[in-house]
């Protein structure tokens, strides 16, 4: 790396010299070409010895469990959060639909839907399962439905 660094001075001063004793016309603008070919190839010397090196990521970042956990409350609050939206846009629906019915949907872990609960007067469940089937990526088995009587 050094001896790299050491190239690039050593072309620096050369570059300076060349300028000093260049005459003005056509042949300096071709001898400007070819320092200028040399100083991409003294820059650009070291690439493939970095591209053929093992590059360990971890010799950068210091990614060890015991520095970084993960935060399972601040999760807990997203998961409720999604909850509440679900359970709160499927409501929505049904009254748009003109059902009477509250819904209340629970996630699992893997933020799955693992159950959908219905509370709905007597009559709409039929319909309730069809808008629920429509509004959420559920299975019909997860669904529970519960009757009120009116």
């Amino acid at each position: 790396m050094s001896g790299w660094i050491i190239s690039i001075v050593g072309m620096v001063l050369m570059v300076t010299l060349v300028e000093i004793m260049l005459p003005e016309g056509q042949t300096a603008k071709y001898i400007k070409g070819v320092v200028a070919l040399m100083i991409v190839y003294v820059v650009l010397l070291p690439i493939p010895q970095l591209l053929h090196a093992k590059i360990d990521i971890n010799t950068f970042f210091n990614f060890t469990e015991e520095r970084y956990q993960i935060d399972e409350s601040f999760i807990q609050i997203i998961n409720e959060d999604k909850q509440s939206i679900l359970s709160d846009e499927l409501t929505d629906r049904l009254h748009a639909e003109g059902l009477s019915a509250a819904a209340n949907v629970i996630l699992s872990d893997g933020e799955d839907i693992s159950l959908v609960v219905i509370t709905c007067v007597s009559g709409q469940e039929d319909s309730a399962m069809q808008i629920t089937l429509e509004t959420l990526p559920v299975k019909e088995d997860k669904i529970v439905i519960h009757e009120v009587a009116t």
